[in-house]
């Protein structure tokens, strides 16, 4: 107990130093909370999952020119040929999905839920494959009548929020106009999986029995459960010889064939065969992140708590004199390091908050619903033991050097010397290091985002709201969008209006152009949009040669963009107009050819483009309006464009998008990177500018002396300044020249995943390195400026 009263007299009499080690590592293992607890819950997808190693999920793949494409579709027949003619699989399971418009209680208006998501078509295999537990029904007998279902807890409470579970079981429900029997209550997985299924039916008769191979969908998708991971390799041998005697003749003339691939569970989460998937490589860069946060904590704490030794050396001394074991006084120290880290502990609780708040956007919800306390216990008990070691060591070896004879006259541990430098010099250096990295990177970063949404994209994207047709029957789908196309032009604050796919989207459809040439015939796959005649008028859109777009080219014109064009072999725009093409075996006529423009984010190069007229509402899903140059008109055009789409579609909600806010969520991944790596910033500066508050005022104090004979001898306060800052700044300099060379490495990586992309010039390096030296010199500042213009009378009268 008197140690603990020691201790904390201790921190109460350096009372900044305690304030000052607590934040830095509240800071770090906060940080490093967040960061461990986003981890832990993508690192545990499916890993608690019953036989983990012999479940495979099954994919397609074509290969076309010596490259191989991966598919996350099967064809539909596949389950029930597994299923018949293999004995080494177990288990084979379809897994398909299923929409529908709306669930609803039968004859209540109250209770409609539109839009389920997680309903899946499966087999009653789909129960001996996944590690639910029945709460209600029998899992051997289920499906065995039409148009039963199941549901999980989750579910099961949101539609009969009254019932218990078990007068829940022979309930009705209707999926659009279809009545489902619930047959069975299923408990939510208790850990992430990729099962995300939270409603199950009998898989429709007309999607078991399908005989088409050639067609894959990515609503179609299969797990299966063998006997032994040795059976896979004769597996895919005999389903691909199947895949070639089903599909080589019909694919043959395209110039592609078609197998299949596995992808073990285990590993599934981490794949773009994952319906929930994440990136391993992104989360090892937030560990790295995390590590070194932890890291820079740790080197702020030794910091401070080495440069205070010279100040606890007469303490030391004295304990030593009075008997006090080495062993005891190292115990003590190491015991002082655990009570702060303690403190840091439980002011990181808030900080925690703070920070899942500021990544809420990138933070997976589902995490919360999977509370792995013991885990994280455990690492918050690992990261406090880890902590109090490692800030101990060094602080620790200083003191047990102090010799009673040399207490008055000890230098402290800024003697102490790694390699030739003083190791509290290192440190520094290597804590700017880390925070330069940082600064480039934010600074990069957000260059390259700014460069993506404000580069010419070839077309207009200022002043243009986009509406999504109604697709859903009770929401008046049915009605012509061209009626209120002409409502809306009617009107006399709206500039155009136009039907069909976003310029840059990622809906769009895919195909193949084929043209007859010298050598044979010419094959470029490319994706193309549906459009109606007024698209290029609003969006823009620069025709090189040919024509604009007319509705009644529905039936044979299309128009290509230059890239297409190119690829096809023809010399110029010009000379493709009037030529015919062959897209699914059907003939059509250029009869416009378009300026190239980004129908993708910038992370892709511009690529082949069809866009082909079209009437029908299915097809063009969208209408886009161009509202007044003078956006104080826009809220009177909004309201307008409301009442007119009441009229036509009065069931259905108005939801309207600006479509330059559309684009710039195409970053959205790239935003949320930016967000972590800007909030990383924050705190690396942060902990590394409280390590130099401490380290500035320690050395004010040791220097007090020295400062008031400079001022009587005439020094001025900028040479005082100068005098405690220069030490300083000279290591910040030499970090930022380590530091460059990283980052530039670092962030030339990250912009090869942009096509179109900033060049690095040395000027994004410079301004961030004088960015850094201000915040430091700015931090330094106050002590400096303290000490300067204190009265060197008072400071020559000390001792």
């Amino acid at each position: 107990m008197n140690n603990f009263k020691l201790i904390f007299r201790q921190l109460w009499r350096n009372r900044l130093f305690t304030l000052l080690n607590i934040v830095g590592l509240s800071i770090g293992i906060s940080a490093c909370w967040v960061i461990f607890r986003i981890v832990n819950y993508e690192f545990s997808f499916d890993q608690k999952h019953p036989d983990k190693e012999l479940i495979y999920k099954v994919h397609t793949s074509y290969l076309e020119n010596n490259k191989t494409d991966h598919f996350d579709a099967i064809p539909a027949p596949l389950p029930a040929f597994v299923k018949d003619n293999f004995s080494d699989v177990a288990i084979s399971v379809p897994v398909f999905s299923e929409y529908f418009e709306k669930v609803s209680l039968p004859n209540s208006k109250a209770l409609v839920f539109e839009d389920p998501k997680e309903i899946i078509g499966t087999t009653p295999d789909y129960f001996k494959l996944t590690d639910y537990h029945w709460l209600q029904g029998n899992k051997d007998i289920v499906f065995k009548n039409p148009n039963e279902v199941v549901l999980t807890a989750s579910r099961a409470k949101l539609y009969f929020p009254k019932n218990t579970f078990a007068d829940i079981i022979g309930k009705t429900l209707s999926y659009d106009s279809t009545l489902f029997t619930v047959a069975g209550i299923v408990e939510d997985l208790a850990y992430p999986s990729s099962f995300i299924g939270k409603e199950f039916m009998q898989i429709p008769a007309k999607d078991w029995t399908s005989t088409t191979w050639t067609n894959s969908n990515s609503n179609w998708q299969m797990f299966i459960k063998v006997k032994s991971s040795n059976v896979i390799a004769p597996i895919l041998k005999s389903v691909n010889a199947k895949f070639h005697e089903m599909t080589n003749e019909e694919f043959k003339k395209y110039g592609f064939s078609m197998s299949s691939n596995l992808i073990p569970l285990s590993e599934l989460h981490f794949t773009s065969f994952a319906q929930k998937s994440s990136d391993k490589k992104t989360m090892y860069g937030i560990i790295g992140i995390g590590i070194f946060l932890l890291i820079l904590a740790c080197i702020n704490y030794i910091n401070l708590t080495t440069a205070q030794v010279p100040h606890r050396a007469k303490e030391i001394g004295i304990r030593k004199t009075l008997g006090e074991s080495q062993k005891r006084i190292t115990f003590i120290f190491f015991l002082e390091t655990f009570i702060i880290t303690i403190l840091a502990l439980l002011l990181s609780w808030p900080l925690v908050k703070i920070i899942q708040s500021s990544l809420s956007s990138y933070i997976p919800q589902q995490m919360y619903s999977f509370a792995d306390n013991l885990t994280v216990l455990s690492f918050i008990a690992g990261t406090t033991i880890l902590i109090t070691l490692l800030s101990s060591w060094y602080p620790a070896m200083l003191i047990n050097r102090v010799k009673i004879s040399e207490v008055i006259k000890i230098t402290g541990g800024s003697k102490v010397k790694m390699g030739g430098l003083s190791l509290r010099k290192t440190l520094i250096v290597f804590q700017f290091v880390i925070a330069q990295i940082f600064v480039v990177s934010t600074f990069i970063i957000g260059m390259q985002l700014k460069h993506s949404l404000n580069s010419k994209l070839g077309f207009n994207k200022e002043a243009i709201v986009t509406l999504q047709l109604p697709y859903k029957s009770f929401q008046n789908a049915d009605t012509d969008p061209f009626t209120y196309k002409h409502a809306l032009e009617g009107l006399s604050v709206i500039k155009h209006v136009s039907l069909g796919h976003l310029p840059m989207s990622g809906d769009h459809w895919g195909n193949s152009i084929v043209v007859k040439s010298d050598t044979g015939e010419v094959r470029v796959d490319h994706q193309f949009k549906f459009i109606d005649d007024d698209y290029f008028k609003l969006y823009n859109i620069n025709i090189l040669a040919g024509r604009a777009i007319k509705l009644s080219d529905t039936a044979s014109g299309i128009a290509l963009n230059l890239v297409a064009i190119e690829k096809l072999g023809f010399k110029s725009a010009s000379e493709a107009i009037g030529n015919f093409v062959k897209i699914d075996d059907q003939d059509r006529q250029i009869v416009t050819v378009i300026d190239n423009f980004h129908s993708k984010n910038m992370h892709s190069k511009i690529g082949p483009l069809e866009l082909r007229p079209s009437n029908k509402k299915e097809q063009l899903k969208n209408m886009s309006i161009q509202l007044p140059d003078h956006q104080e008109k826009w809220p009177s055009a909004l309201q307008q464009i409301e009442k007119e789409w009441k009229k036509y579609y009065p069931n259905a909600p108005f939801k309207y998008e600006f479509y330059d806010q559309q684009i710039k969520n195409q970053y959205e991944n790239d935003t949320k990177f930016s967000k972590i790596i800007n909030l990383s910033t924050s705190i690396t500066i942060l902990l590394s500018c409280l390590g130099l508050i401490g380290l500035v005022t320690i050395t004010t104090a040791q220097r007090t002396k020295e400062i008031g004979i400079r001022k009587v001898l005439g020094s001025k306060i900028s040479g005082i300044i100068a005098l405690l800052s220069k030490e300083y700044i000279k290591l910040i300099f030499i970090s930022i020249l380590i530091a460059s060379p990283i980052a530039w490495w670092a962030m030339n990586h990250w912009l090869n995943d942009f096509a179109y992309k900033i060049t690095l010039s040395w000027w994004m390096f410079t301004i961030p390195a004088v960015i850094t030296l201000l915040i430091a010199f700015i931090t330094m500042s106050y002590h400096s400026i303290k000490a300067a213009n204190a009265n060197p009378v008072e400071s020559l009268r000390d001792e």
